[in-house]
């Protein structure tokens, strides 16, 4: 999943005559010179959640206030400082200017918000778990959902199709064109899901066990024949291992979307497609086998495959970073019990109802842990997709401030009604705190996938001839470069001293992507070469290590004294020998 896109050297160079790199103790003045301008430092926060309110039957609640909501954070109720309700007409109202025959939907009456928040853009990943989806099911899922792209897929809604299949693909980055995303969506359908091998593995294993316990049923009545065992027993670990793995790189794919979306601003989700995923691997498999031979030991096991602590990690990071899992469990409603259609064979019912379960129970934590919504258990998904975009447009945005801690650091979230008439209230259940080099790290990230508009100091970089350092790496010089005057510096004896931090990650074509790199840099400048200086760029020199292949790097910059920083991203070709 993640590409060998590592430094090899690192030299700091300045395009001006006695400039020196040397470091030397920070000796910070109060009236540091040059630069941009200084970041606000009153180190105060606004903290602000989406609300999702609905009744019994799921419809969204309106007409509620402020005085409606308390709200707490790590267990200490924190006061309401912005409140804003939001509809569908709210939205369109803005953008109808922008887009030409748009009808805006009949005005719903709410109060007025208590303070002005700005409508956020909307992004929405339509993600389809390949290796765990049916064609059959992945097919009929995608047809109603024709219908929810057209109907939602307007300004400020944006929406992108990734596609996962053992490695994760980008089919349609970010658009608000409904016909490129049929297009995407229409690909898919050329491709064998993965879930079919899976349920012929798992078919295997149960003829194996049933035949077996036939067998020794006629011969021996109600005996079993031990010496079977060992068969069927490595029979079951075999598939909950492979379950397992399966299981570790799905996730994985899943983690680094959610990266990629923590530096965008605005709504963020991703509407996850798939017939559901086993958060203990094999568990119905255990269940059946303890059946068969009477051998409850195997249920020692479970133990040893439960990989809750993924989800719980997934749904955490997710979460924290503002991003909303919407779960499609494409399998539909099926009957427990049902063997497959050309077996005579099937599990007794305790396991095939744990088998259904065990597959809609991951959906319905990942939905719930994000403040989204589980659509399982049913072969018509419309409604669950019109609730899903009610949640796109229907919300209240609830803000209160707190003190930064200037650190990276996980707060647990609650919103309760004061009197609350049985609605529902859904919102995301954590909030990270974030160092600025953090969003500067996520922001670089991000621009990978999206474009980020964001290079006030008009960071420069240039790619060189790349030199052969095994048979399939080569070196690639990269020079980053920037104004010196975009710089803030401080006296320091003779010199003035300046301080930045470059960030710099990089992504092939095929979606395997390097980690953040980082490096702290100092800048000394003679007093006596100061204005030659701010009109010089400063330059750092890298190398970075790739194999063959079409590259996005981005480059992200930040000066440590006036907190300001800087992303932009370049597209390379790394194909020396020209084939």
């Amino acid at each position: 999943m993640y590409r060998r896109i590592c430094f090899t050297t690192l030299a700091v160079l300045m395009m001006l005559p006695g400039v020196g790199a040397a470091r030397s103790k920070k000796t910070p003045t109060p009236k540091p010179i040059g630069g941009l301008t200084f970041r606000n430092t009153t180190n105060v926060t606004l903290v602000n959640i989406d609300v999702f309110v609905t009744d019994k039957k799921g419809n969204p609640v309106t007409g509620l206030t402020k005085d409606d909501f308390r709200i707490f954070q790590d267990g200490i109720e924190r006061k309401i400082t912005n409140f804003a309700v939001f509809n569908k007409n709210v939205y369109r109202s803005l953008y109808a200017k922008k887009i030409p025959g748009l009808k805006t939907v009949e005005a719903t009456p709410t109060p007025a918000p208590v303070s002005k928040v700005q409508v956020k853009p909307i992004y929405m990943v339509l993600y389809i778990d390949n290796m765990n989806l049916r064609p059959i099911d992945r097919n009929h899922v995608l047809r109603q959902l024709r219908g929810f792209v057209r109907e939602n897929l307007v300004p400020p809604t944006q929406m992108m199709v990734a596609f996962y299949d053992h490695s994760l693909k980008i089919l349609q980055p970010f658009t608000s064109d409904p016909e490129e995303i049929y297009h995407a969506l229409s690909s898919v359908k050329h491709f064998t899901g993965g879930r079919s091998e899976r349920d012929s593995a798992h078919k295997d294993v149960v003829e194996m066990m049933r035949k077996y316990q036939d067998q020794d049923r006629a011969a021996m009545g109600s005996s079993y024949d031990q010496s079977r065992l060992p068969s069927a027993y490595h029979l079951v670990r075999a598939y909950a291992d492979e379950g397992r793995n399966r299981l570790a790189f799905t996730i994985g794919g899943l983690r680094q979307i959610v990266s990629m979306l923590a530096g965008l601003p605005g709504k963020k989700s991703i509407l996850y497609i798939s017939d559901g995923l086993q958060m203990i691997p094999g568990i119905d498999l255990f269940y059946d086998y303890s059946a068969v031979y009477h051998d409850t030991n195997i249920m020692n096991l479970i133990s040893d495959y439960d990989r809750t602590s993924l989800f719980k990690a997934l749904v955490e990071n997710a979460a924290a970073q503002g991003v909303t899992f919407y779960t499609v469990g494409a399998q539909g409603l099926r009957v427990s019990g049902a063997g497959a259609a050309e077996s005579q064979y099937s599990q007794d019912a305790l396991s095939s109802t744990v088998l259904t379960e065990s597959y809609n129970d991951s959906l319905q934590y990942m939905a719930e842990g994000t403040g989204g919504r589980a659509i399982v258990n049913t072969n018509d998904f419309r409604a669950g997709f019109e609730k899903i975009s009610n949640d796109l447009y229907t919300y209240y945005s609830i803000g209160y401030t707190i003190t930064s801690t200037g650190r990276d650091k996980i707060h647990k979230i609650k919103v309760k009604l004061k009197n609350n008439p049985g609605y529902t209230v859904r919102y995301r259940r954590h909030f990270i705190e974030k160092s600025l080099e953090s969003r500067v790290q996520d922001q670089v990230m991000t621009s990978l996938v999206f474009p980020v508009e964001h290079n006030p100091m008009h960071v420069q970089v240039i790619t060189g001839e790349p030199s052969p350092a095994t048979n399939e790496w080569w070196t690639v010089p990269i020079h980053v470069s920037f104004p010196l005057s975009k710089v803030a510096l401080l006296r320091d004896r003779d010199d003035y001293v300046g301080r930045v931090i470059l960030y710099i990650a990089a992504r092939d074509s095929s979606g395997k992507r390097s980690d953040v790199q980082h490096q702290e840099h100092e800048i000394r400048i003679p007093a006596a070469d100061y204005k030659e200086a701010q009109r010089k760029r400063f330059g750092i020199d890298l190398s970075l290590l790739m194999a063959k292949g079409h590259y996005t790097v981005a480059v992200g910059l930040l000066d440590e004294i006036t907190q300001e920083d800087s992303i932009t991203t370049i597209h390379t070709l790394i194909n020396p020998t020209g084939e």
